[in-house]
């Protein structure tokens, strides 16, 4: 029993303890997920890595972390479920794999797992190229195949997105190879070889730029293809020239014309080549190519220059030679360009030349003239032989010209001896070449009884040069017996008295005589008068004309009688002539005055009438017995007449003194013998004017005026009075022209108020007022009086803000007591005192709209007006505050308070998601591609400067996008039977800041169905038949149409007819019935059936509209319902009475009459005719058959039956009803023309008429009636001229019109303007009358004679020879007369002209316009001889005006032109010749020595220098002198004696004229200058102009000077440039530093030609020391005005400096050589000190600057290398301490031009000038402790120059490193860039300079506030270098550009 108990109780133990262990033991927690994860590095934040799960079996809580924990999130998602996520985005080509650690415990264990993490390539790198720049160099003609550059290239990405493809872009010439096998390939990986694929010309291109692209190669997968990546970069292949090409000519090609004859070397024309070479052009040389192939200079007529190419001729060349007309004029030559080669080189020539031809055409020059083999030829002619016969010549007549070509080319014709065209004779040829035999014809029958003989010339004239010879010719006629008798006058002219008696002759013009040229007893003549008359008779022998009756004549009852003269030979022929007998005047009537009384007005004072007054007067008598003279009786002082009647005042009336009526008297009276007079009373009203202004009667002292004067107060009265004595024109009214506002005037009184409160200081303090006084006359004179007010001051000014409102801004996280700004207020009392309250405040929120807040979060300090926050800020809640803002003077005797506004605007922190409004239903149409913005989402944030970025979380079938503005679009197509109805979107807005918040809608979006089904017919017939009779309306047949379509539009059609039909067909738009629209006239087609085609649509209703066409056809057949028509009722024709029996009347045109039945067959069938109803036709003259023909029935013919006939025609069908119609037709026989009309002249008028020139056109010259015997159109006759008769043409003058009142009459009218002198005297032609018959007839001719008679209607003119002439006129001369100038001419009969001066000029060309009072008191005219003389008392002054052009107009323009001339008035002046009726005199004011020499200085300071042999020349004063004179001799000579300083100086220099003057005007030494020689020579010079004798006088002064005094420079000007401007140089030193220079020389430079090299000598003011050239060079260094204008004028700098100080006196004696020496080792020592100091001192100022002046700027020009042109530095800166200007005593002393310091006191020792002081204190007062900055940069040391900007100040400045001065704040940089100009005294180069702003540059920085420059540009303006400065991160930079 205990054995069993023991056993079990072992056993349970051992359970116990086994549960024990297992209960009490902790198990580790475990990890169940991936140990390795793969992702793509691109993946974005929030990506999924890997998920896990983790465990404790322990039931324990877990706490799990991972490492990496920057790059990866890890977040549970539930329990013990958890998911790691990225954090920050991943980059492979950074870190490619991470082993990120899970760490999972439980408190008691733990657990790591590690995860490795793989990150996939993304192509993320865009490949580079590593050997950059890509840049190559090849020489031209390597073969194909060369070698040129190797690419390599490099991915920072792995796999295939490393690998990277290499391409060339239009790699022209070039081409890669494989850097292996060197084969073309179009890429290649990673590295690549380019290769030249064929030979390169550098002359055709010498770069080439050539695009190499890099592309990485994408890795892909199954579905797609990572996008490759690309780089770009140039390659850039430099082309190196060699020599392969030959020369090439420009300028091609080379042709050249030259005329004959040319002097020996002429230049023709130049050949230019250059070597195609072009980097290594050689010169080249030109030859002419040898027929034989040899290279020649000179070749047949011409040479070459071997150096130039220009061509010459190396003979004279003649075209008129026989070798040239041999030869030819065009030379063809072959022009060889070769490279000019070094004698050892052997270059091919097909290389090294070129050969060009060359063609010279040889000009011939016209020097020959036609010439004819005999001076004077004989020949005879009939006088009956035709036109064109030809003379008989006793020999032949030539011509010849043997010029070439057109030279060579003239015309003959033959001329009467005056020169005009032969009327009698022609030539032939017209136009010759070189030679022709002249052949002589006759233009015109020749009479013996009026010319026996006929001289004549031939006229051969060049075509070119227009050159004329003539030869003479004498052509003789024989004489027959054919002549009637003549008058000598066609129109003779008589004139006898009106008081004549029986028997009195009449006075005749001309012999009134008739001549008979035959011979015999036929040339005996008898007279007599044709035609009825009472008063006159003719002796029948002799011609004289008498009256035969007493007492018969008077003139006035008639003035002109006309006789008809008949002279009869013995043979019974006769002439006849016109006598005009004019009656003649006798002064029998007595002048008619159009009125007894004539009445007017005028005013006072004035020299015109208020109206016109005119006085016409009559006399019925002619000549002088008919020309009246007007004057006045009485009133003469102030009254005259002119002869036209006009009434003028000569002295106007004074209305107080005449009486208000005046009666004067004017007499009319003729000029007969006896004269004949009548009077006439002129009644003048005198009206009064207001000729009296006011006066004022006291002129006030300044008034003085308190500010706070009440409104109403009284200033002062003012009073005036005036002169006149009637109202209203005395009575005076005041006004104010200027009343600020603040006065007014009573208008009467003329007392002044104040209207308005004054105000001191607000306004003014003075004010001065203009006071009008008018009187009320017509018009208004008045007075004005200035008074000045003067405000006095009270006490009344409000303080004033010194802005309009203030704004300031804060952000809202700004903490409590923060400062916001400061409100700044003024008040102009001097005892103001301010204080500051908020009086209002508002605040507003973002959008404007008022904010209630309990209380501002801001206050306002009392005194100082200073604003700052009390409690946090929220701008949401309040953006902005308004606040009234009081400022209130304390001190204020009243209350004085004002208010601004002060703006305070919350800025923004982020802090508020984004808020989008909600969206409504939005709809989309299915199928579209574009729909455009389909909605815009509103989106706000309560943040100001949101960017918003908006995404689309949920896009259904990615059919929509939005952009950033959120703008939503379709971009795909939906189909909504395949999407439905709705799509639903969701769309993400965030803020897009640092801190993002976003948010997010959803949106409903509607897809709207569209119209895409057309309708579709279902019934439809397509043929209808139908006959034409049918009704309208009838149905004929209904089509319809469905449309597949759901929508009630989109399935809704309509239907319409859409085309044919010809509208008798319609349908029903809905129902879709056809119907008949109109009558269905089948006859109108004219076709028995009618087919009509037309197509109905069915169209739906949607949008857009679609449809479906069919054709239908309605056929039409034909019924009988129409009867034969006619075209007309009637037909009318015409037939002649000629006409045969048979023949056809034409009806219409045709021969046949028709009618027409339209219907079709066999219902209209054929026509038949049938005649004659009942008619006129009794005769039976006419029939028609059955066709319709009209034929003539009466046998044989018609005539004498004219008349009009009617027949009526009948026509029928041949359808069943036999439908008839009918016509009349009317027959006309018309009268056959067999009658020739007859001419003749209305009135028995002559065929001679006379008209003046200027009859107008219109004008009625002769009337003409014609007669003709037939009737109707046969009698109508027309009149024309008769054209084809040379000259007679009269349709081209004339003009014919047919009578309107009269049958057959026509007048003749003048159709153009005549002019006598320029177009005909004459005009002769002939008319012919025509019926219009058939045939016309034609009468014979009638000859019409149109003789022009003159009237003066040309202005003069002066020939072009004579409208500008010269003469000359000494300046002395007085009364002298110029000349006669008559030269004008007219083309009128009349010469008579009246000349005047109307304009004058100073000069020929674009001389000064002369006035017209100085000519008149200069010159007088005779204007009937045109004579011109200088006026008696008046002199001409060369010197004054050399020149007087005068305009001299010639004018004819009155009959009583001799009487006008003189009075000739109001032509206006000018300067400038304007017509051939004016003529230019110059008038040349000859010299007379009258004016002494000129010198340019009264003072030449002179030099010369110790040591320079003699004879030297000083000075030229011939240059220095001018004379006003012209040509003058002028000659020099010394004035007054040697004045020597100092006076011992006469006796060292030893002779009486060390210094000579020669006439020349040459001053030179006569004398060598030694050492012992000091001092001045003071002397005049005087300049004498010969003859007169005139002397003018200058002062010259002459120093004695070293060589050492003599400053040497170079400007950069000519020699003649500078010695026109040396005085600008002097100018420069006397004006900058009062210091007188001397030039010694001027000296062209050789090497420069442009450059110029000057030798002067200084002396300052007030004293003789000489300052060296050391001295001078430093001054001209430390004064910056001096070395500006120095520099400005052109200066570049010094020769070496000659520093040789005068040496002590070489009296040391060996004995004190030991002591020299210890001075020298003592000064070594000193320098050495200093030496030490200097450098201690430039360190101190280095590196513990300090300035005390806040403008500072020490720049020196020695080291620096530049320094800042004063133009540019600002005005202020010159006036402060430290200043460039004030940097240095020195400089202070240089600039200050009004200090007392301009006489170097501070230079002189004892009163004496000191120069080794001026030097040592110029140097040394540089760097003087004086300077007002103890830390002034010793200039030497070259380090950095600071300054900065005072406070305040706008200025700027910048070290010369760029950076911004030490200044607080640092002053802005407003400009982007600052223009500043620096001078290079070392290198003499100028520099524009530009501070560029980063902005600009596009730097990395771009703030100008920091004061930064990051581009200094220099621009050298003398060698055109610019140079680049840049900040870069080693500092700066600076690079030639």
């Amino acid at each position: 029993m205990i054995h069993s108990l023991n056993g079990k109780m072992y056993k349970g133990c051992s359970l116990l303890l086994l549960f024990i262990s297992i209960g009490c033991a902790n198990e580790w927690p475990e990890y169940d997920g991936p140990s390795s994860v793969t992702i793509s590095e691109d993946e974005p934040i929030g990506a999924l890595v890997f998920n896990f799960i983790v465990d404790d079996s322990d039931g324990d809580p877990l706490t799990v972390t991972i490492n990496h924990d920057k790059k990866f999130l890890l977040t549970e998602v539930s329990s013990n479920n958890y998911k790691v996520t990225l954090k920050e985005k991943l980059d492979r080509e950074t870190t490619s794999r991470y082993n990120l650690q899970v760490t999972i415990s439980d408190g008691t264990s733990t657990t790591s797992k590690d995860v490795r993490i793989r990150l996939n390539d993304v192509n993320d790198y865009v490949p580079v190229i590593q050997n950059l720049p890509l840049k190559a160099k090849v020489k031209e003609n390597l073969p194909a195949g060369t070698f040129i550059i190797k690419i390599v290239a490099e991915d920072e990405d792995m796999g295939y997105n490393a690998a990277t493809e290499i391409f060339l872009d239009e790699p022209g010439p070039f081409y890669l190879g494989d850097p292996e096998t060197g084969e073309i390939i179009e890429h290649n990986y990673d590295e690549a070889n380019v290769l030249l694929r064929s030979p390169l010309d550098f002359e055709q291109q010498s770069l080439y730029l050539v695009k190499v692209t890099v592309k990485d190669v994408a890795g892909c997968t199954a579905s797609d293809c990572e996008p490759s990546l690309t780089t770009t970069q140039t390659l850039t292949i430099n082309v190196e020239d060699e020599q392969d090409t030959p020369p090439y000519f420009t300028g091609l090609p080379y042709i050249k014309g030259t005329e004959e004859n040319l002097p020996v070397g002429s230049p023709i024309l130049r050949v230019t080549a250059f070597d195609g070479d072009k980097s290594s052009a050689k010169d080249i040389e030109y030859y002419f190519l040898s027929t034989d192939g040899e290279l020649v200079n000179e070749i047949e007529f011409f040479a070459i220059s071997q150096l130039t190419g220009v061509i010459t001729n190396s003979k004279v060349i003649d075209t008129d030679s026989d070798e040239l007309k041999s030869h030819g004029s065009i030379y063809s030559l072959t022009v060889v360009a070769k490279e000019e080669q070094e004698s050892s080189e052997a270059v091919d020539s097909a290389l090294s030349q070129s050969t060009t031809p060359v063609s010279i055409s040889i000009f011939d020059l016209n020097d020959q003239k036609p010439t004819f083999n005999a001076n004077h030829t004989l020949g005879s002619v009939g006088e009956e032989l035709p036109v064109g016969s030809l003379v008989t010549l006793e020999s032949p007549l030539k011509v010849a010209d043997y010029d070439q070509g057109v030279n060579g080319t003239f015309s003959l014709r033959a001329l009467s001896m005056d020169g005009n065209e032969s009327a009698w004779f022609s030539v032939s040829p017209v136009t010759v070449i070189n030679e022709a035999t002249i052949s002589i014809a006759t233009k015109q029958a020749a009479d013996y009884e009026t010319t026996s003989s006929i001289p004549f010339k031939i006229e051969a004239k060049e075509q070119k040069s227009g050159a004329v010879t003539y030869t003479y010719v004498t052509v003789n006629i024989n004489d027959n017996n054919d002549n009637a008798p003549e008058f000598g006058e066609q129109l003779y002219r008589g004139w006898i008295y009106e008081n004549s008696n029986r028997g009195a002759v009449v006075n005749i013009s001309a012999v009134l005589k008739a001549t008979d040229k035959d011979s015999r007893g036929f040339s005996t003549i008898t007279y007599s008068i044709s035609g009825g008359n009472d008063i006159f008779e003719i002796n029948s022998t002799s011609g004289v004309v008498s009256t035969k009756c007493e007492n018969c004549l008077d003139r006035e009852t008639k003035s002109t009688f006309h006789l008809n003269i008949l002279a009869a030979d013995g043979g019974g022929l006769t002439d006849s002539a016109q006598l005009i007998i004019s009656v003649m005047d006798v002064n029998d009537n007595r002048p008619k005055l159009s009125s007894a009384v004539f009445d007017g007005s005028v005013d006072e004072g004035s020299l015109v009438f208020t109206s016109p007054i005119t006085v016409q007067a009559s006399d019925e008598d002619e000549g002088r017995n008919g020309e009246i003279s007007l004057s006045m009786l009485n009133y003469t002082d102030n009254l005259a007449i002119l002869s036209n009647g006009t009434v003028y005042i000569t002295s106007p009336f004074d209305a107080e003194v005449s009486p208000k009526t005046l009666y004067a008297g004017i007499l009319a009276s003729d000029n007969g013998v006896p004269a004949q007079t009548s009077t006439a009373t002129l009644r003048l009203q005198v009206n009064d004017l207001n000729d009296n202004k006011p006066r004022f009667t006291h002129t006030p002292l300044p008034l003085r005026i308190a500010e706070n004067s009440d409104i109403g107060t009284t200033v002062y009265t003012v009073t005036a009075t005036d002169g006149d004595v009637t109202s209203p024109n005395n009575l005076i009214v005041y006004s104010l022209s200027n009343n600020f506002g603040r006065f007014s005037i009573d208008t009467a009184t003329g007392e002044i108020k104040l209207t308005a409160l004054l105000d001191k200081e607000g306004e003014f303090d003075e004010y001065t007022l203009i006071i009008l006084a008018s009187d009320q006359g017509q018009p208004s004179k008045a007075s004005q009086q200035t008074i000045v007010v003067m405000v006095t001051d009270v006490n009344d000014e409000l303080p004033k803000f010194q802005q309009q409102k203030f704004q300031f801004s804060v952000s809202e996280e700004a903490t409590v007591g923060r400062v916001i700004g400061t409100v700044q207020a003024v008040d102009r009392d001097l005892n103001s005192q301010l204080e500051f309250s908020i009086s209002q405040s508002t605040a507003y929120d973002s959008d404007g709209n008022t904010v209630n807040l309990a209380s501002i979060p801001v206050t306002i300090s009392r005194d100082q007006g200073t604003i700052t926050t009390t409690s946090s800020l929220d701008r949401e809640t309040a953006a902005k505050f308004l606040l009234k803002v009081s400022a209130k003077d304390i001190n204020g005797l009243t209350q004085q308070l004002v208010t601004v506004d002060v703006e305070i605007t919350i800025l923004d922190v982020n802090d508020n998601p984004p808020i989008i409004e909600p969206v409504g239903m939005l709809e989309v149409t299915e199928n579209s591609t574009d729909a455009g913005v389909i909605t815009r989402l509103v989106v706000s944030d309560h943040d100001q400067g949101s960017q918003l970025e908006f995404s689309l979380t949920v896009n259904p079938h990615n059919a929509f996008a939005i952009n950033n503005l959120g703008e939503l679009r379709l971009i795909d197509i939906v189909d909504r039977e395949v999407v439905g109805n709705w799509l639903n979107l969701t769309v993400l807005v965030r803020d897009g800041k640092n801190n993002a918040l976003s948010s997010s809608i959803d949106i409903a979006v509607h897809v709207k169905d569209i119209n895409d089904k057309a309708p579709r017919f279902t019934r439809f017939v397509q043929v209808v038949s139908v006959q034409e009779d049918v009704p309208v309306n009838s149905v004929l047949t209904t089509v319809a149409a469905t449309d597949a379509d759901s929508d009630f539009l989109n399935k809704q059609i309509e239907f319409r007819i859409k085309s044919g039909g010809d509208g008798k067909i319609s349908i029903d738009s809905s129902k879709g019935t056809v119907s008949v629209a109109e009558s269905l006239d089948v006859d109108i087609y004219k076709v028995a059936n009618k087919v009509l085609p037309l197509t109905i649509e069915a169209c739906d209703l949607g949008l857009p509209k679609l449809c479906t066409n069919r054709v239908m056809a309605i056929n039409i057949t034909d019924v009988n319902d129409n009867k034969p028509t006619f075209s007309a009722d009637v037909y009318s024709t015409k037939i002649s009475e000629i006409a045969k029996k048979g023949d056809k009347v034409a009806v219409e045109g045709n021969y046949q009459i028709e009618a027409v039945d339209i219907d079709s067959t066999p219902n209209g069938g054929e026509v038949i005719y049938t005649c004659c109803e009942p008619s006129n036709d009794t005769l039976n003259l006419f029939t028609v058959n059955a066709k319709g023909e009209v034929t003539v029935a009466r046998d044989p013919d018609l005539l004498g039956h004219v008349g009009v006939y009617s027949l009526t025609i009948t026509a029928q069908n041949s359808g069943g009803a036999k439908e008839t119609g009918s016509a009349k037709v009317v027959v006309n026989v018309e009268d056959f023309n067999d009658n020739t009309p007859e001419l003749r002249v209305l009135n028995n008028r002559s065929t001679t008429v006379h008209r003046p020139e200027n009859s107008p056109q219109g004008t009625t010259l002769i009337s003409i009636q014609a007669t003709d015997k037939d009737e109707g159109d046969n009698s109508v006759v027309d009149l024309n001229f008769v054209k084809g008769i040379p000259g007679m043409d009269g349709s081209r003058y004339f003009l014919i019109e047919r009578s309107q009142s009269q049958h057959n009459t026509f007048i003749i009218k003048q159709n153009i303007l005549f002019d006598r002198e320029s177009k005909a005297k004459q005009y002769r032609f002939e008319v012919e009358g025509t019926d219009r018959g058939v045939p016309a007839r034609t009468s014979s001719r009638l000859a019409i004679t149109v003789n022009v008679d003159d009237v003066n209607d040309n202005r003069p003119f002066f020939p072009v020879d004579k409208q500008e002439v010269e003469v000359t006129v000494r300046e002395e001369q007085v009364g002298i007369a110029v000349g006669t100038f008559n030269y004008a001419q007219d083309l009128d009969e009349r010469q008579l002209f009246c000349y005047s001066i109307i304009g004058a000029r100073g000069a020929k060309g674009s001389g000064h316009a002369i006035s017209e009072s100085l000519i008149r008191d200069l010159f007088s005219i005779n204007k009937m001889t045109a004579e011109i003389k200088v006026a008696s008392d008046k002199k001409l002054d060369r010197e004054s005006q050399a020149a007087y052009v005068l305009v001299v107009q010639a004018d004819d323009s009155d009959e009583n032109i001799y009487s006008d001339c003189k009075a000739q008035q109001n032509i206006p002046w000018t300067d400038r010749r304007a017509g051939d009726d004016e003529m230019e005199i110059t008038i040349l004011v000859g010299d007379v020595d009258d004016n002494a020499p000129v010198f340019s200085h009264s003072r030449f300071n002179l030099a010369v220098i110790r040591g320079v042999a003699s004879p030297v020349s000083l000075i030229n004063l011939q240059e220095y002198v001018t004379d006003a004179d012209e040509g003058q001799d002028m000659e020099f000579s010394r004035g007054r004696q040697f004045l020597y300083t100092p006076a011992k100086l006469r006796k060292i220099l030893g002779v009486s004229e060390p210094i000579k003057i020669y006439a020349n005007g040459n001053i030179q030494t006569e004398i060598t200058f030694d050492e012992e020689m000091q001092g001045t020579l003071e002397f005049t010079a005087n300049a004498t102009s010969s003859p007169s004798g005139l002397t003018s006088q200058t002062n010259i002064k002459v120093y004695i000077i070293d060589p050492e005094n003599v400053y040497t420079f170079t400007v950069a000007k000519t020699l003649s440039e500078t010695q026109t401007s040396v005085s600008e140089i002097e100018k420069i030193f006397s004006s900058h530093a009062s210091l007188n220079v001397g030039i010694i020389n001027l000296e062209a430079n050789t090497e420069k030609n442009y450059h110029t090299r000057v030798q002067l000598f200084v002396v300052p003011n007030n004293t003789d020391n000489l300052l060296t050239s050391a001295d001078i060079e430093l001054f001209v260094q430390e004064n910056a005005d001096l070395s500006d204008s120095l520099y400005k004028y052109g200066y570049i700098g010094t020769d070496d400096v000659i520093n040789a100080s005068s040496t002590d006196e070489e009296e040391t004696k060996s004995s004190n050589r030991v002591i020299i020496i210890a001075i020298v080792v003592a000064v070594v020592l000193l320098v050495v000190m200093l030496t030490v100091l200097i450098l201690c001192y430039v360190m101190r100022s280095r590196y513990q600057r300090k300035l005390k002046a806040a403008h500072a700027m020490a720049f020196d020009t020695h080291t620096l290398g530049f320094e800042i042109d004063q133009a540019d530095i600002p005005p202020s800166i010159n006036n402060i301490p430290g200043s460039i200007k004030n940097s240095t005593p020195v400089a202070n002393q240089g600039w200050d031009k009004d200090a007392s310091m301009n006489n170097f006191d501070w230079a002189k020792t004892n009163g004496a000038f000191d120069r080794h002081k001026f030097y040592r204190q110029s140097r040394e007062s540089h760097r003087s402790s004086n300077s007002h900055d103890d830390n002034a940069i010793d200039p030497l040391n070259g380090a950095e120059t600071r300054s900065c900007s005072s406070a305040g100040s706008n200025d700027w400045r910048l070290d010369l490193r760029g950076n911004n001065l030490d200044c607080s704040p640092p002053p802005p940089i407003t400009e982007d860039v600052i223009q500043l100009t620096f001078n290079d005294h070392h290198n003499k180069l100028n520099y524009d300079s530009k501070f560029v702003d980063s902005q600009s540059d596009n730097s990395n920085s771009t703030n100008k506030e920091d004061g930064h420059f990051n581009r200094l540009i220099m621009s050298d303006s003398v060698y055109g270098k610019i140079y680049e400065t840049r900040r870069t991160a080693n500092g700066l930079e600076t690079t030639e550009v």
